[in-house]
């Protein structure tokens, strides 16, 4: 079978999504899924002949979300921002910043939570949520090798037992 690809954006980042209303539902019969692209959001149906999926509900957030306090520079479209990040998970954070962006778009990131390691690289990370300049992102697609630099930095940020 094909692999599946966004029609909008091309990108292969695409993951199952809920069935929605009864259409849906008798689609499903005929092995016409409803799919969203995890880079700009994009929500389509395809046929994947078949295939079966069973419902599973798990928690949105997979990551626990740790408050944080450091600089991070935004780059989207040919704007260059200073943000401040106030909470950080391996897949995503919460940023302070006046760059004036939807939900939905995407962005590049550069994470500097220290002064002695150079910075992480998020080369793309999707906006799902904008509020008085707060934005809650996702991160798509981290540099290769900094998404272990990542995971470092915030086993080191959580709390000891007590």
């Amino acid at each position: 079978m094909d692999p599946l690809r966004c029609r909008r954006c091309g990108s292969d980042q695409v993951r199952r999504a809920s069935r929605q209303g009864l259409l849906e539902r008798l689609l499903s019969a005929g092995y016409i899924y409803p799919f969203r692209c995890l880079v700009c959001a994009h929500r389509f149906r395809r046929l994947r002949w078949g295939e079966h999926y069973e419902r599973v509900h798990e928690d949105r957030r997979r990551h626990e979300r740790l408050p944080v306090d450091f600089w991070s520079t935004l780059f989207w479209k040919d704007d260059e921002r200073q943000g401040r990040v106030r909470d950080l998970s391996e897949g995503g954070a919460t940023l302070e910043t006046d760059l004036p962006i939807a939900a939905g778009e995407s962005l590049e990131l550069t994470l500097q939570p220290g002064n002695s390691e150079p910075p992480i690289t998020v080369e793309v990370a999707v906006v799902r949520s904008v509020q008085s300049g707060r934005l809650g992102l996702q991160f798509v697609k981290v540099k290769g090798g900094d998404d272990a630099r990542l995971g470092k930095f915030l086993r080191e940020q959580r709390p000891g037992p007590g």
